[in-house]
């Protein structure tokens, strides 16, 4: 919901709910996530005997889903430019052993200026250090990767996955995987299709992205930055905002804040669903720079 810090006068983000363990992950992880521009920021948290309170900065450009829907399929240097982004966000959590594990268009908000800002850490994992690994059906099964829908052991190269998914939806306007009849088992035998128009450079890191085998994918190894399709990206700039958007992507309408892909993310973890009226250790937090 939306809410206005009435001392500040600024306009922000309220998120309520069930005092679980996805809450205490995504404040843990929202901590974290105010030293990178591209990942959405938190002001503060409390609780109640009962729920749990979030209070978010106020991206007020929409979901890249609902730009996705009303624009089609993305130039390749528009494409460039949004999947460099969100490249530096993942690159973030990851350094600060954390992955996100739900990455898609309808978690992935635009700020003002058209930036990217990658939402939604309830489903994230942390302590994802060095070789540590976790095991665990999570995400949105469109967005996959082969190894959690096997129930294998994985790491950050399920999010790197999950971000070739979303350039080839940005590419296409589709799924590289059917969905349909045989739902997310499509990923583990199939190959997807690569249309005539798309560049060769656009091709090969898309293939480098869907690799089956985790310890082969582009993320996991090689460096990302570096592959032909990213040649005109300025590193140095893009994490500094100083790059503008090649296209303006935010959009505005009061239904865009509300969007969705039409897929419930899943979660199969062995923890407790409902905190009830426990106490959250090491929730509540305001952002020292905004205290008065």
């Amino acid at each position: 919901m939306m809410a206005t810090w009435t001392s500040r006068k600024q306009r922000v983000a309220m998120k309520v709910s069930e005092k679980t363990p996805e809450t205490e992950m995504e404040v843990r992880v929202l901590k974290v996530a105010k030293g990178s521009p591209f990942l959405c920021h938190a002001y503060g948290a409390f609780q109640s005997k009962n729920h749990a309170y979030i209070i978010l900065e106020y991206i007020r450009g929409g979901t890249l889903m609902a730009a996705m829907r009303k624009t089609g399929h993305l130039k390749e240097d528009t494409i460039a430019f949004y999947a460099a982004e969100m490249i530096c966000g993942l690159q973030f959590l990851h350094s600060n052993g954390i992955i996100h594990l739900d990455l898609k268009p309808a978690n992935i908000l635009l700020d003002g200026e058209s930036h990217i800002k990658i939402a939604d850490f309830g489903l994230a994992m942390d302590n994802m250090v060095g070789n540590n690994t976790t095991t665990g059906l999570v995400g949105t099964f469109r967005y996959m990767a082969p190894e959690v829908i096997q129930g294998e052991e994985y790491g950050a190269a399920a999010d790197w996955w999950s971000l070739g998914i979303v350039i080839y939806q940005m590419a296409t306007s589709t799924f590289p995987f059917c969905t349909t009849n045989g739902k997310h088992l499509s990923a583990l035998k199939d190959e997807p299709f690569y249309p005539r128009w798309l560049s060769k450079e656009l091709v090969d890191l898309l293939q480098a992205l869907l690799k089956k085998d985790q310890h082969l994918r582009l993320g996991t190894t090689g460096n990302i930055r570096k592959h032909p399709f990213f040649h005109h990206i300025d590193w140095v700039k893009l994490e500094n905002r100083q790059v503008q958007p090649p296209f303006q992507l935010a959009v505005r309408s009061v239904e865009d804040f509300c969007d969705s892909d039409g897929d419930s993310p899943f979660f199969s973890r062995n923890k407790i669903r409902n905190g009830g009226n426990r106490v959250l250790e090491d929730f509540s937090f305001l952002d020292p720079s905004l205290q008065e």
